[in-house]
């Protein structure tokens, strides 16, 4: 008993200073993965496939330019958003003065990827 109430101590007090600047980026990254792991009914919700969009153009923008980042942190602000650009650059292949070539193709196949999920009921 006597360990189960110093573990529920321990909790509380990471809980109490988890906004502190030294905790914050690790317990960030716990809430991410909970987030992404977390299953609901079986199929993935379209919150969590917009998430995992996210997540990934994120990696992706890592290695891009900042208006290609900026271009694609617009496209995942929303579902609708991520629906029209894939819309607009993926299926009608509409011309992107920003985003062209390799870094839109592995776009467009992030997106295509949870499509099912994002559009969805």
């Amino acid at each position: 008993m006597k360990k189960f109430f110093w573990l529920a101590v321990i909790v509380l007090l990471i809980l109490t200073f988890s906004d502190h600047e030294l905790i914050r980026p690790y317990r960030d990254q716990v809430y991410g993965l909970i987030l992404d792991r977390a299953p609901s009914s079986g199929k993935m919700s379209d919150q969590q496939a917009l998430r995992q969009v996210q997540k990934q153009l994120n990696a992706l923008t890592a290695k891009l330019g900042e208006s290609q980042q900026q271009q694609l942190s617009r496209a995942a602000e929303s579902k609708e958003s991520l629906l029209v650009f894939y819309q607009r650059y993926c299926v009608n292949r509409d011309f992107n003065p920003i985003l062209f070539g390799e870094p839109l193709r592995e776009s467009c196949s992030i997106i295509s990827s949870h499509m099912e999920a994002l559009t969805g009921p």
